[in-house]
């Protein structure tokens, strides 16, 4: 649980930075990419030195990286979309149903228990949501779903291919890879002297030293739970949530209803679980 509490702190001082890169600096997806992996992927390597590096090569640890590259290639390119016209507060509300998702998946594999309540909390959570994400105008709202959907099917995926890792394997090792094989991708696609006069680049790199940080939680916590590991996006919500109140955003009533249903469906779901397996 701590991993995921450090990851939810280290992403919501991020969180901003991938607006300002995707909005203010209007970078397109092949630009948010490159900048993002490559510049988390500086800081990730100032982390090995101290953490070590423990990677074995495999035929299955092989494959293990070519699918969380394609999983982050993914996030970066619908994220980078999404936050031109959505802000970071909605974003992370669509991955609250990967608290549903997860569940159903450690059902299948026989790490957690069926019990009746999940059915009405998951209906209250889904319900929140869609308030949540439908409360503001989307010009173009196939774009938007279709888009959202393929952003949080990539932030799954990703955790559960981390979770399937060995365990004597290092998360800032394999990521340092990931990072660099999606920057490594970028390069031939975009024109490199355009993008490197874009002015607050630099500020923009900076971001990316707790994001690095959180990665390093996050893929703790996925080896880990993969509960645990969805749980970190809706309580980010709740910080971004309790944010938008203090600085007293217009949020609408649709939205605040919605936030308050999806966290308080989380919530409950989480306790649900949590007395039905005994401990997370």
């Amino acid at each position: 649980m701590l991993f995921s509490l450090l990851t939810v702190l280290f992403y919501s001082a991020s969180s901003l930075g991938d607006k300002f890169i995707s909005a203010k600096l209007d970078c397109n997806a092949r630009e948010f990419s490159l900048l993002v992996s490559l510049s988390t992927a500086v800081f990730l390597a100032l982390m090995l030195p101290f953490l070590g590096w423990r990677f074995s090569f495999t035929l299955m640890s092989g494959l293990a990286l070519l699918v969380l590259i394609a999983c982050k290639i993914v996030e970066f390119y619908t994220s980078a979309a999404l936050l031109k016209t959505v802000s970071a507060y909605e974003l992370k509300a669509w991955l609250s149903l990967n608290v549903i998702v997860s569940y159903l998946a450690d059902l299948i594999r026989h790490t957690q228990t069926f019990f009746i309540a999940f059915i009405p909390c998951a209906v209250v959570l889904t319900g929140g949501i869609a308030m949540i994400v439908f409360g503001g105008k989307n010009k173009r709202p196939l774009f938007y779903i279709l888009y959202s959907l393929l952003y949080i099917a990539s932030k799954f995926l990703y955790g559960l291919q981390m979770n399937l890792l060995p365990e004597d394997t290092s998360p800032v090792s394999t990521l340092l890879m990931v990072m660099v094989g999606v920057a490594l991708l970028q390069l031939p696609l975009l024109r490199l002297k355009p993008f490197f006069k874009k002015k607050g680049l630099a500020l923009g790199a900076l971001t990316r030293i707790p994001n690095a940080a959180g990665l390093w939680t996050e893929a703790v916590a996925a080896q880990q739970n993969l509960l645990l590991y969805s749980l970190v996006q809706p309580m980010q919500l709740a910080i971004l949530f309790a944010t938008a109140l203090i600085r007293r955003e217009k949020l609408g009533k649709l939205k605040l209803v919605g936030s308050i249903l999806t966290l308080a469906a989380v919530i409950a779901m989480t306790v649900l679980i949590y007395i039905h397996k005994g401990a997370l």
